[in-house]
């Protein structure tokens, strides 16, 4: 018997991991791609808070598509002005920002309202924490 009551909460409290690290928001990085003879700076695109379905196109070119997170770094953009578009949950931004060698150019950017899928991750964390303190009780 005393198995049996070890097993509930060592599965509740796996399930409850699983299931926070699958709505983590994570810092992404890209490459831009670019020539190895070309000077080149980094951008930072900073969300003021975690944004779903984050795509992002430099000069014509996607380097990032469907992320989730606050952060995103670029390296290899070529110096001097680069055409940032930016498209997360519904809202989209479009930028031209500079680019330096020697220093990271960083865009801040509202976060747009979540995707319908993060209503359905927050539902689930909630069954998730019901269930655990069901099991633990």
């Amino acid at each position: 018997m005393p198995t049996r009551t070890l097993r509930a909460p060592a599965l509740a409290l796996l399930l409850s991991v699983l299931l926070s690290l699958l709505g983590c928001a994570h810092d992404v990085h890209a490459r831009y791609p670019s020539t190895p003879a070309e000077a080149t700076g980094q951008v930072e695109l900073m969300f003021t808070a975690v944004a779903s379905s984050v795509t992002v196109v430099v000069n014509g070119q996607l380097v990032v598509h469907g992320a989730r997170t606050e952060r995103i770094v670029i390296t290899g953009v070529p110096t001097g002005y680069a055409e940032v578009s930016v498209a997360a949950g519904t809202g989209e931004k479009q930028v031209r920002v500079w680019v330096e060698a020697e220093r990271a150019t960083t865009v801040p950017l509202g976060a747009a309202d979540e995707a319908p899928l993060s209503a359905v991750r927050a539902f689930a964390m909630s069954l998730a924490t019901v269930a655990l303190y069901a099991l633990l009780r």
